[in-house]
């Protein structure tokens, strides 16, 4: 459930030979053509049932590109002790799955005036420059920044969800039965090739939104300092 579909790319057209060697081309409303050029993004042109390609990138050339159910997903923790030492760490994170960045979609786009994430920096801007950042354009003619795989993450992660270091001070008195000193450290570490703020979210129960990074605030690193007393 819930599988990203739309237009899977292959690049950015780096030279004006290219673009018109691949003749790819939009139709627009009003029934005439326009042919992609150096600087927009290659979309793969899904060949018919007869397997024949007709050269125009539409609806008929989506497909599933991600899956934004993992893999494998669980957590493991750890306790490690030495006389009155006690350390504790949970690890947890997700394997196989993908991610949609909206917030990519949006800062990476070139298509208005508002302002842009400095990979934009990168955009095509000449011919024969290789980059995989196609050239800006307004209002965005031909559909570059439409859903794609450009905005389609490996999900994946681990993370020290908390480390917990104790120690338990020798104290035996008419009150106390036990006191332990703690200091707990709470998302301390993620290891992930994701580009977003944070690849472990959640913005809705409904399983058609599992995946979509909507620009949530990432989950906070914590440190917690505490006193445990045993009466």
């Amino acid at each position: 459930a819930g599988v990203f579909y739309g237009y899977k790319t292959n690049g950015v057209f780096a030279t004006e030979a290219e673009a018109l060697s691949a003749n790819l081309k939009i139709q627009n409303n009003d029934g005439s053509f326009s042919n992609f050029k150096a600087g927009d993004m290659i979309f793969v042109d899904m060949p018919d049932a007869n397997g024949v390609k007709d050269g125009i990138i539409d609806q008929n050339d989506k497909q599933v590109i991600g899956n934004p159910n993992p893999d494998l997903y669980g957590s493991f923790t750890n306790t490690f002790t030495y006389k009155n030492f006690t350390l504790s760490a949970l690890f947890s994170g997700v394997v196989g799955n993908d991610l949609y960045n909206y917030p990519r979609s949006i800062l990476e786009s070139g298509t208005d005036l508002n302002n842009q994430s400095k990979r934009v920096l990168s955009r095509w801007i000449g011919e024969g420059q290789l980059t995989t950042q196609p050239k800006a354009m307004t209002g965005d003619p031909m559909g570059n920044a439409r859903f794609s795989d450009r905005w389609i993450e490996d999900g994946s992660y681990l993370r020290l969800k908390s480390l917990t270091f104790a120690y338990d001070i020798p104290v035996k008195t008419a009150i106390l039965n036990n006191l332990q000193v703690y200091l707990t450290a709470n998302n301390l570490l993620t290891f992930t090739n994701y580009l977003g703020f944070d690849p472990e979210f959640s913005t809705s129960q409904n399983p058609l939104f599992a995946g979509i990074d909507s620009g949530v605030s990432p989950q906070p690193r914590t440190l917690l300092v505490g006193v445990k007393l045993g009466l």
